[in-house]
């Protein structure tokens, strides 16, 4: 693993990108659980002189897939490996591998203007001087998906813990890899009102500065949402959202995923097939892909879509 305690040069500011037109860094903070080799390609394609990389490596992934990340991380400079968390559908674990991945970046990562958090399985469908330019123009905005969990929103009809206010107002227990849903009302400490939305954001290090602060002098904050359903689409949003940066949301988690075709779960593991949907979506980056299934398709966006500076 790299050594946290690294000199801090080698993030020092890049400045202007090659032809002077703006200044941009950016931490990805990428969490992954299988195919090394899918993250590794994901990282090569983000490369480039204003980029650093915070991996989490999911704690119950298996030995081969963590040392071979850690081995190649070892020799890159701008890569560094986050403390691991054991991350389970509906549980706190990706919530801690996300704030993880976040006090790392700003532990060792003075230059970052926006952290993005990315899945392994995630690739970029724009080349990446169009992702840089993208955040420059919109420079101090928060992208993020989210909503009032109070209000009628897309899980206002959902029945049971999945239900919008019941995944963060009950009581959840997680056992032998299992929810347990106990239909106990809690409210949410320090008069923090409830959101939602995709798990998924790209946020300014002053909001992330800001919300390790507040969680840091707010500790049972952290300690109510490990009994929540799916809190990793309920943490963040509702931190941000009840934050002095709730007024600069963007509600764009910046993703293309397909929900309404699973294959055989949502959302639906994309392949050559989807293609013209994804380069359709506007978006900066799509969701899911898998080598194992289908590698062509990355292939294919390789071809496709420029990934260096024309």
């Amino acid at each position: 693993m790299v050594d946290f305690r690294l000199q801090n040069a080698w993030f020092a500011p890049i400045g202007d990108w090659e032809d002077g037109s703006y200044r941009m860094n950016v931490a990805f903070l990428i969490l992954m659980h299988k195919n090394p080799e899918q993250t590794i390609r994901l990282i090569e394609r983000l490369d480039g002189p204003a980029s650093s990389f915070i991996v989490h490596v999911d704690r119950r992934a298996s030995r081969e897939v963590y040392q071979s990340i850690e081995a190649w991380a070892s020799k890159r400079n701008r890569v560094v490996l986050a403390k691991r968390s054991s991350c389970r559908w509906g549980g706190f674990g990706i919530v801690a591998a996300s704030v993880e991945c976040v006090r790392a970046a700003l532990r060792i990562d003075p230059a970052f203007d926006y952290a993005m958090l990315l899945s392994g399985q995630d690739y970029p469908i724009k080349p990446l001087h169009a992702i840089f330019e993208f955040l420059s123009a919109r420079r101090g905005k928060q992208f993020i998906e989210t909503f009032p969990l109070d209000r009628d929103n897309r899980w206002s009809a959902a029945t049971g813990a999945y239900q919008a206010m019941n995944r963060i107002a009950w009581y959840h227990l997680a056992f032998r890899g299992r929810r347990l849903h106990v239909p106990i009302r809690r409210r949410l400490p320090v008069g923090l009102k409830p959101h939602g939305g995709s798990q998924w954001w790209c946020l300014t290090r002053d909001c992330l500065a800001d919300l390790d602060d507040f969680l840091n002098r707010n500790p049972r904050v952290l300690r109510y949402f490990k009994n929540v359903f799916i809190p990793d689409e309920c943490f963040f949003q509702t931190l941000v959202s009840n934050s002095r940066f709730g007024g600069d949301v963007i509600a764009d988690d910046l993703h293309y995923a397909d929900w309404t075709r699973p294959n055989p779960w949502p959302p639906r593991i994309l392949d050559d097939s989807d293609f013209d949907f994804i380069l359709s979506s506007g978006k900066l980056f799509a969701r899911k892909f898998d080598v194992a299934r289908d590698p062509k398709i990355l292939d294919k966006l390789d071809r496709e879509v420029s990934f260096v500076k024309q």
